[in-house]
């Protein structure tokens, strides 16, 4: 379990290191912040696709609604 938590914090250290508040700021909604952060990413798994857009989400949602 500790090298699957390990490797989608990596992810999401990546997602963060992408100027991810800035990107989300101008960002009409979640899939248009979604898409940048993948392509600046260049990610090809489904996986890690997977674990970048949930993250990006939980972020757009704190940025958005808190």
């Amino acid at each position: 379990m500790s090298k699957i938590k390990n490797y989608i914090m990596d992810i999401e250290e990546q997602v963060m290191s992408t100027d991810l508040e800035n990107i989300i700021s101008e960002s009409e909604d979640i899939s248009e912040a979604q898409s940048i952060v993948v392509d600046l990413l260049e990610l090809k798994s489904n996986f890690d696709i997977d674990i970048a857009k949930t993250y990006v989400a939980e972020c757009f949602n704190e940025f958005h609604y808190v």
